[in-house]
């Protein structure tokens, strides 16, 4: 028998009642079913929801987005395949605080701080850029220094090789590091997302203040070896 395919949908919907159980009656339809909710962001009477969707193996995945597109004034923005049915964006951040608290050094927490960021919000690239314009941590595709420099002037890149295509980006500062995080993503990053960011910015920021605290921040400090 075939197995379900597990994906992660993310639709604009009136923010009215009934327009949720329109949609989840139209994915009904395919035989699919839905696993997850989460309201990423309410504007101007607009809800949009990512949704936890199982179909069938043998249904199309763009079947999907023309059962919703069926409801009043829904449309899909976004789809996106899971591995794991059993995903869940709040235990995802949980488990990922938990990972950066375990962090023992100033490059690991920053290295964990981007990886887990990234993946948690399903990013395309994360990373951690010192105030001196040092890489700390990245993940992910980043773009080149050039381009980070000019974001973080906010000046436009001044050569090609600088430039990158249009995704949206989030800027969080990182003070007691004196660095700041930056996450890029080539869908647009959603308030409930921004939200998750820079809870675990900050969880990360007080972490390099214990180990700026710690024995080991010290020795890396005043390591001989250190610039």
């Amino acid at each position: 028998m075939d197995q379900p395919r597990t994906y992660l949908v993310r639709v604009w919907l009136p923010d009215r009642p009934g327009a949720l159980a329109a949609v989840a009656a139209r994915i009904g339809a395919l035989k699919g079913d839905v696993l997850g909710l989460e309201i990423v962001e309410r504007r101007n009477g607009l809800a949009i929801d990512e949704l936890v969707v199982s179909i069938p193996d043998g249904v199309p995945v763009d079947l999907i987005a023309n059962e919703v597109g069926q409801v009043d004034d829904a449309e899909v923005e976004d789809i996106r395949p899971l591995a794991d049915s059993t995903y869940d964006p709040q235990l995802d951040a949980l488990e990922a605080a938990a990972i950066i608290l375990g962090a023992g050094s100033r490059e690991e927490l920053a290295q964990t701080l981007c990886e887990h960021v990234g993946r948690t919000v399903r990013a395309n690239w994360a990373c951690v850029l010192e105030s001196s314009g040092g890489v700390l941590g990245s993940w992910g595709d980043r773009p080149n220094d050039r381009w980070l420099d000019s974001f973080v002037s906010g000046s436009p890149p001044c050569d090609t090789s600088a430039r990158m295509p249009e995704m949206d980006t989030v800027w969080l500062p990182l003070p007691v590091a004196s660095a700041a995080l930056i996450v890029g993503r080539d869908t647009a990053i959603r308030a409930r997302e921004r939200h998750r960011i820079a809870a675990l910015a900050r969880i990360a920021d007080a972490w390099f203040r214990r180990l700026k605290e710690s024995s080991n921040y010290r020795a890396w400090m005043f390591h001989p070896s250190r610039p």
